[in-house]
């Protein structure tokens, strides 16, 4: 599901990166907090909206 066929891996992670930076520089969160913000929209976001969307599986394939 992280694979380069899915479309919204590279905003997920822009936008993560964002969050990331406005976590740090705006508020005094924790570290954890601020890697648990990172991880889940880099890393869970992209993986759920391809599924809610009906993006492609990883290998291109879809089975019926």
């Amino acid at each position: 599901m992280l694979s380069p066929g899915n479309p919204y891996v590279l905003p997920s992670v822009l936008v993560a990166a964002g969050a990331y930076l406005a976590a740090t520089l705006l508020t005094d969160a924790s570290l954890l907090v601020r890697i648990g913000v990172l991880a889940l929209l880099a890393g869970v976001a992209p993986v759920v909206l391809n599924r809610l969307l009906g993006g492609g599986s990883a290998d291109g394939s879809r089975e019926s």
